[in-house]
Parts: structure tokens; C-alpha cells; sequence
């Protein structure tokens, strides 16, 4: 039986899961449903004209009124099959942008590894993996799926990154990359394409995750306001940079796979040059 639109609708109860939900008072519900703006994501499903597949993708950007533009698409050979690198600066607009992007390139032919809030956004979940940011270990079923996406057709994008960037001694600074790119692009035979984005997340987002880290909690208290992020950029246009693909023969025995996502993770920000990020990112 075909879905109708309200089955695409987000409910914080149904994410937390009926145990948890019980345990909450309904306040910290209720203050979960505003800071993940359950509410406004749910008026987009309704009026939106395609609500669901990769059109959300541009239903989501044109509702919270975020715009952007590509440099470097001529890079591109549009029947090879890639593996996509980009900084992590906000959180939430890369996904909707990079989505839009790819659908422009690409149809309905791309996936995106993304952390359980977005995973969640049930329009758009055919095209997203979740994964534990927090976490190194991931379930065999997931470990399954993101096998399948590697060696699949589709094309791929990653955040080695992995988390979003921090404020560090005054600097918005990019944790350093992971490793798994390189090892997953040898294997599968993918040439990496770097990708830049531009922006920064507000001085609030840094606040609590400063304080997260002070406290040395293993969640960070920022992603509570993410989706808050996304909705206070409004008005604003972002810049993504497609840098050249790097062959996946490139990342040889000459540097270990930590050598290389360090030294992608540096050509990267210099794609970021003149495009609205800031000096220090």
C-alpha cells in the first residue's frame, strides 16, 4: 500500500522510542518537539509539492529560505562513479544543499552517511545511512549497509570530519578527518572529489559544545539546537567548491590513510578561499 503524506510526518516520541518517551516529562518533550522545530519541518511536509524523494531536497531549502551556488561543476565527468569529501561546518544545511546539489548532477542516484536527527527526516531517509557520530562501533546490520553503499552505483558523500566544527582558542577549527575515506576509496576504486562548503554555525551552537566538552559529557548539548541552525540561516546564500578528483590510486603506501585524509583535509580549506568562510576555517 503507497504511503500518503502524513506517514512522512516527524514525531519526536516516535524517534525517542516508547521507553524513553514515558520517562521524559512532557516539558523536556515538548522542549525536545521547538528545538528540533517538529512543528515547521511538519507544515513543510504538508505543503510541500513533492514531499518526499530527492524534490524535498529543494521544498526544504526554499521553505527555511536558503540558497547557494556551485563553483568547480565542470570538474565533474558525469557518468563516473565518485566518493565525495566536504568539510563539516554547520551541521544541517550541508545535507539539503549537497542533496539539492546532487539531484541537480546526479537524480536520484546518491547517499549521504548522516547522524540519527537527520536519519530521522523520514522524506529524505532512502537517501541517507545513519551512523554514531559518538561512536566507533557500529551494529553488523549497519556496517551492512554502508558496505552496500560503497559498492553500489550510487554516488557518495562523506563528512570525515565526522562532528561539526568547534570554536577552539577563539578559532572555528575542523576535527581532524578520519581515515575511512582513503581505506574505502582503495577498496571500492572510487576517485575522491573534494568539496568545500561555506559558514559557520552561531555563537550559541559554540557555546554548548565548549561547555559539553567542559563537562567531558559524550553527548554534545549543541546538537540539540542544530535544526535551529538550519532555520536561523535564513536569507543566507552558501557557496559549494567541487574541487578536481583525486585518483583513488593516489593514496599509496608512500603516506599512511591518516597522512592522506590529513592532507585532502588541508586541500580542501583551500577551496574555501574567497567563498565566504571564515579566514580561520
Amino acid at each position: 500500500m503507497s504511503k500518503d503524506r502524513t506517514d512522512y510526518l516527524l514525531d519526536i516520541n516516535k524517534v525517542l522510542g516508547p521507553k524513553l518517551s514515558k520517562k521524559l516529562p512532557r516539558f523536556a518533550v515538548n522542549f525536545l518537539k521547538r528545538r528540533i522545530h517538529q512543528d515547521e519541518i511538519n507544515d513543510c511536509i504538508m505543503h510541500a509539492e513533492h514531499y518526499c524523494g530527492a524534490g524535498f531536497f529543494d521544498e526544504a531549502l526554499k521553505y527555511v529560505g536558503i540558497s547557494y551556488r556551485i563553483r568547480g561543476e565542470e570538474n565533474l565527468e558525469p557518468d563516473k562513479r565518485y566518493l565525495f569529501v566536504c568539510n563539516h561546518p554547520l551541521g544541517g544545511p550541508e545535507a539539503l544543499i549537497i542533496g539539492s546539489v546532487f539531484r541537480r548532477l546526479y537524480g536520484q542516484g546518491f547517499k549521504v552517511p548522516v547522524n540519527h536527527i537527520l536519519a530521522n527526516l523520514k522524506p529524505l531517509n532512502e537517501f541517507f545511512v545513519p551512523v554514531k557520530v559518538y561512536s566507533s562501533r557500529q551494529s553488523r546490520e549497519l556496517g551492512d549497509q554502508i558496505a552496500e553503499m560503497f559498492q553500489s552505483d550510487f554516488q557518495v558523500l562523506v563528512f570525515p570530519a565526522g562532528l561539526c566544527a568547534r570554536k577552539i582558542d577563539g578559532k572555528v577549527t575542523e576535527m581532524p578527518w578520519k581515515k575511512m575515506f582513503v581505506t574505502q576509496a582503495r577498496k571500492y576504486e572510487r576517485d575522491v572529489v573534494p568539496m568545500h562548503i561555506s559558514g559557520f554555525n552561531s555563537k550559541r551552537f559554540f557555546f554548548f559544545t565548549k561547555l559539553s566538552m567542559f563537562l567531558k559529557l559524550k553527548f554534545n548539548i549543541g546538537m540539540l539546537f542544530l535544526v535551529d541552525e538550519l532555520f536561523n540561516k535564513k536569507g543566507e546564500e552558501f557557496v559549494i567548491t567541487i574541487g578536481k578528483p583525486v585518483p583513488y590510486t593516489t593514496f599509496d603506501k608512500t603516506k599512511s590513510d591518516r597522512q592522506w585524509a590529513a592532507e585532502m583535509q588541508e586541500h580542501v580549506k583551500t577551496l574555501g578561499a574567497d567563498n565566504g568562510c571564515l579566514p580561520n576555517m
